[in-house]
């Protein structure tokens, strides 16, 4: 469970550096000696994802990613490495988070909240394929059924609420915009009324944010947006991402893996009523949070940072 924060390259906002708190040779030999995991051989930092700095950490006893966290507090943390540890120890497909010899993952390095996770083999894919949709909708319906045993709560930062407090919003890329976000608000309202279920969500589950081995799927990354929600939500973004070229939805990719995820966990009358309406929250969610990034950095020379464009999902919306 490679963790990221707020902005990441998956999500819709920013291409950052990732080493922004250096470390030295000296300080990592340290930290590693809290650890049962063999002797350094070499360490490199990672240039992508988001405002963590990242590592690539090689031992005498394996491979590995340590993090050192630039805005979440240690305070913060915990949520997301009691849900790493209880998916990993479910057999979800997730980077563990390693414990040191007294029993913790979370530790400080540098003067920063700091977690060293095994790293994960395997490359992002670029187009899904019909198997690829599959297995992500198995692995996504064994995670929601492994939280449900979780009694940890995260609010969701984005959710429904989120939308409906930005109805004024009136900084969008084109007149229409505004208009258009607000139709899909007085739709979305309709999921007020109806009986769906909820529990610990991804939230983030682009297509980049899963890495796979010989074409079978390694892990699932990128954990930070993980919070409580609707679960049908998670199987929407995944859907908007997964099953489609450029803005033609596929099918048969779809029907794949809404099959497999109900293989593991059925979705419930309300769900499949709710499926169009749920797809629209999370384009419109990716919608907002790419217009608000898009405008808040488009005018800074920072060369660090690539603002992505939110007419995609824009596009989206209006096909659905």
């Amino acid at each position: 469970m490679l963790l990221l924060p707020f902005f990441d390259d998956s999500d819709e906002n920013l291409n950052l550096m990732s080493v922004f708190t250096p470390i030295t040779e000296a300080q990592l030999h340290e930290f590693l000696f809290r650890y049962s995991l063999g002797q350094l051989i070499s360490f490199s930092g990672i240039e992508a994802g988001t405002d963590n700095s990242n590592f690539f950490v090689t031992t005498t006893q394996g491979e590995y990613v340590l993090t050192l966290f630039e805005n979440l507090t240690d305070r913060e943390l915990p949520f997301f490495l009691n849900l790493g540890d209880h998916l990993k120890a479910r057999n979800c497909k997730i980077a563990q988070p390693m414990h040191d010899k007294a029993g913790d993952a979370l530790q400080v390095l540098a003067d920063k909240p700091a977690v060293l996770f095994e790293k994960l083999a395997g490359r992002h894919v670029v187009v899904p394929s019909q198997d690829h949709c599959s297995q992500m909708g198995r692995a996504m319906g064994e995670f929601h059924t492994a939280v449900q045993e979780l009694s940890i709560e995260r609010r969701n930062p984005f959710g429904l609420n989120w939308l409906m407090a930005h109805r004024q919003y009136q900084h969008w890329m084109e007149t229409e915009d505004h208009e258009l976000f607000n139709k899909t608000l007085d739709q979305l309202e309709q999921l007020n009324d109806m009986d769906l279920p909820t529990g610990i969500i991804h939230a983030d589950l682009f297509h980049d944010n899963a890495l796979f081995k010989d074409d079978h799927l390694s892990g699932v990354i990128d954990w930070y947006f993980a919070c409580n929600d609707y679960l049908l939500l998670d199987l929407a973004i995944m859907i908007n991402d997964w099953c489609r070229h450029g803005l033609t939805f596929d099918q048969n990719r779809i029907d794949a893996m809404i099959h497999s995820y109900q293989s593991k966990r059925r979705l419930t009358a309300d769900e499949r009523r709710a499926m169009v309406l749920m797809r629209k929250l999370a384009v419109c969610r990716f919608w907002l949070s790419r217009t608000l990034a898009w405008n808040d950095l488009k005018d800074r020379q920072l060369e660090q940072v690539t603002v992505k464009s939110p007419n995609e999902m824009k596009a989206l919306l209006k096909i659905l």
